[in-house]
């Protein structure tokens, strides 16, 4: 935030006050004067109102013996920290958390809507959670804020929701509906952003990774991007998009677009399935025994864990496609980690030693350092965790 007044400086040193004890956890005003470089003045008055707004504790240091009146010892107040978490993209489903300063999820509860609902009928259902199951829980002022993952992209000039997986949040005012039904500030991104954002912030606090992609290949296909410490959006928040990169199997139509050869429908859930059928065409036009058909990501799940020879074809030229991606990732951001999240990692796995071989065969340098690749088992609550970090980073205690 820009800094013109005196005021606005006090509420910068109280946040950074509050991300110093997040990352140090226990501490006293002596120690914060001495590494944060503020005035010991500075730092006890802010505490003194951080602790009335019940957000910090302190407790005499009983083995600590100087002249005078002993130390006190610093802490967050984690219970009055806390952050609601809605995990949005999933059709019919709302995942509702609570995740506290800490990272810590101190609640977590699925709830379905109706398959007919408009996203009114989806904001109503949140209202219901919030008031009917979290504040019955937790009260008013313990939440700070609400995190909220869509599937989709939060367009920050029109602030709607856009190229939404899930279609009746296209076009929606859905971050003004929520506040409005919540009665609570609300930041709303794509899973992508999120999922990125949550590993850059547990990377920042305990090693030094400033350059972090995560591929999200689920219902759809995400990315994001932190680059420099900074989470890459674009002027409009499309930026980094790579659902239309034109890498994929020319046969295939994307449903977006219409166009053909767009990366998500080879590498989304629904394209394993496409493609399979695909292949299953091509084998009884040749007069070969056709595959058994299939109408679900589970079935080919199921079969490619049992080595059918179509799956495995899909998985061999998907391998390929994805690795075709790692690589202009690669060479356009060269991050220090790539992490993998989404329902499809459990496929991409077996094939990402193939993947890597097109990375390899189009290094800028013959020296250059791969990054480190990282599969997320758990994107669901990696998700959450990145939506809880947005609306911390965002909120200020004074």
């Amino acid at each position: 935030m820009k800094i013109e007044s005196s005021v606005e400086l006090k509420k910068v040193h109280a946040k950074d006050i509050v991300e110093y004890l997040r990352k140090n956890k226990d501490c006293t005003k002596k120690l914060m004067t001495k590494e944060l470089g503020f005035s010991f003045a500075t730092i006890s008055n802010i505490c003194n109102e951080l602790r009335e707004r019940g957000y910090i504790r302190e407790a005499v240091l009983d083995d600590v013996k100087v002249v005078g009146r002993n130390p006190m010892e610093i802490s967050l107040n984690y219970e009055n920290l806390l952050c609601l978490c809605l995990d949005l993209t999933v059709s019919e489903s709302i995942r509702a958390a609570v995740m506290d300063y800490g990272r810590n999820m101190v609640y977590s509860e699925d709830f379905a809507y109706p398959g007919d609902s408009g996203a009114k009928q989806v904001v109503e259902v949140c209202r219901e959670i919030y008031e009917q199951h979290i504040l019955r829980k937790f009260s008013p002022g313990q939440i700070i804020g609400v995190g909220v993952a869509v599937p989709g992209i939060f367009e920050r000039k029109s602030r709607n929701i856009v190229s939404s997986e899930i279609e009746i949040f296209n076009d929606q005012p859905l971050k003004a509906m929520l506040e409005e039904a919540l009665g609570k500030s609300v930041y709303i991104d794509n899973e992508s952003n999120l999922c990125v954002l949550s590993r850059y912030r547990k990377a920042d606090t305990y090693r030094e990774e400033e350059d972090i992609i995560y591929i999200f290949a689920d219902e759809g296909l995400g990315i994001g991007v932190v680059s420099g410490g900074t989470l890459v959006r674009g002027s409009g928040g499309y930026a980094p998009e790579i659902c239309h990169m034109p890498i994929g199997n020319m046969r295939m139509k994307c449903h977006l677009c219409s166009s053909m050869g767009c990366v998500e429908s080879d590498l989304r859930m629904e394209g394993y399935v496409e493609k399979y059928r695909l292949f299953a065409a091509d084998s009884r036009e040749k007069g070969e025994v056709p595959p058994k058909d299939i109408h679900t990501w589970e079935e080919f799940e199921n079969l490619a864990a049992k080595g059918d020879d179509t799956a495995r074809k899909v998985l061999e030229e998907n391998g390929e496609i994805f690795g075709k991606l790692l690589s202009v990732l690669n060479n356009m951001f060269n991050p220090d980690c790539i992490y993998i999240g989404g329902k499809t990692a459990s496929v991409i796995k077996d094939r990402l030693e193939d993947s890597m071989r097109q990375v390899r065969a189009r290094l800028l340098a013959a020296d250059y350092v791969l990054p480190r690749l990282c599969l997320d088992s758990d994107s669901g609550t990696t998700a959450l965790k990145g939506a809880s970090e947005m609306v911390f980073a965002q909120w200020m205690p004074l």
